[in-house]
């Protein structure tokens, strides 16, 4: 659909991905608009259906995927907008049967889905209480493909007033 960027007004996508882009965004001069998912905003563009005030499908972008964009037939203007590029969007399965229907073929459904469990828990900042909470999957032999440790925002403002206190003794 579009083919100049310069001519983009407006961004449409999920919260989360404007926020992702904000940098970028801000220095084109793009007004961000949340819509309520990435996949859902390129199909807006696409047909043109229920956009935001004041949006056409000349003004306006949507902030998704390629394959969304794929799917609905929109051309991709550019890629790596992110502010981080260490970033990147996890999803997820929801449904109210269980993981193991699925992955047994349950039902008569033969699946047979390679999947991926993530877990996410917090831990109190003491000796051994990261070797304590992974002991239970060690002894059960379950194995880890990745393991990624974040910082919640009171541990970094922790960080950050150290790090302050630290540069105030030095000076």
């Amino acid at each position: 659909q579009h083919e100049d960027i310069s001519k983009i007004k407006f961004a449409i996508s999920h919260p989360q991905a404007l926020a992702q882009c904000d940098n970028y965004l801000r220095g084109r001069g793009i007004t961000p608009i949340p819509t309520y998912d990435t996949a859902g905003s390129a199909k807006m563009i696409a047909t043109g259906a229920t956009l935001p005030e004041g949006c056409t499908a000349e003004n306006t972008a949507a902030i998704a995927s390629d394959l969304a964009g794929k799917t609905y037939g929109l051309n991709c203007l550019a890629q790596g907008i992110e502010d981080d590029d260490t970033n990147f969007t996890r999803f997820l399965l929801l449904a109210r049967k269980s993981v193991l229907q699925w992955l047994r073929g349950d039902d008569n459904n033969n699946n047979n889905i390679p999947c991926k469990t993530s877990i996410v828990f917090t831990l109190p900042n003491t000796s051994g209480a990261l070797y304590k909470a992974l002991a239970c999957f060690s002894l059960r032999e379950i194995d880890f493909s990745k393991i990624e440790s974040r910082p919640t925002s009171a541990s970094l403002l922790n960080f950050l007033k150290f790090k302050s206190q630290q540069q105030q003794q030095q000076q």
